[in-house]
């Protein structure tokens, strides 16, 4: 029997999937036939371009559908699709970007928007650099020994050293 909240999260994941569908395949569809009836007719390009968007759809729609049996009951709720920070949130940024990028191929007849996907990399090796400098710091240059300052001494040590008393040089509790 399923939980409220593997039931909510199969909920939730339907539909944002469902969403996702309506959206995509309309602007799938229209930047087509904004391939076929333009001016410069570059299947390859429009398969090329699309191909990661319809990579990282697949990949959420295996992962993401819930599952329910014959009679309605949630069998596997699938991966939480709302997580952010991990690569799930990338496959939402790269659709999006590829649906902006295909908007703007229906609009303005030009490949130029897909320069936008070059994004993603540039993100995420900001990130893994992030990530670097974290856990292995900046490699500092060579050390230049500064005069180290002196160790602050108390009165009672410097009126000892100033008579020359050896007595108790360190006391230990």
């Amino acid at each position: 029997m399923a939980g409220k909240a593997t039931k909510k999260q199969a909920a939730s994941n339907s539909n944002t999937l469902n969403t996702l569908h309506k959206v995509v395949g309309p602007v799938l569809v229209l930047a087509f036939l904004r391939t076929v009836l333009g001016s410069n007719n570059t299947y390859i390009k429009f398969v090329m371009f699309n191909l990661p968007m319809c990579a990282c759809l697949y990949i959420l729609e295996k992962t993401g559908r819930p599952q329910y049996n014959s009679k309605g009951k949630v069998v596997r709720e699938g991966m939480d699709l709302s997580q952010a920070g991990g690569m799930t949130e990338y496959m939402f940024d790269l659709i999006y970007l590829s649906i902006i990028a295909n908007v703007g191929r229906i609009i303005f007849n030009t490949n130029k928007w897909w320069y936008l996907l070059l994004l993603c990399p540039i993100y995420v090796g900001y990130k893994l650099y992030s990530l670097k400098q974290q856990y292995f710091g900046s490699t500092p240059g060579p050390v230049i020994p500064d005069k180290m300052p002196e160790e602050t001494k108390s009165k009672r040590q410097m009126k000892r050293e100033k008579r020359g008393d050896d007595k108790v040089k360190y006391k230990y509790r």
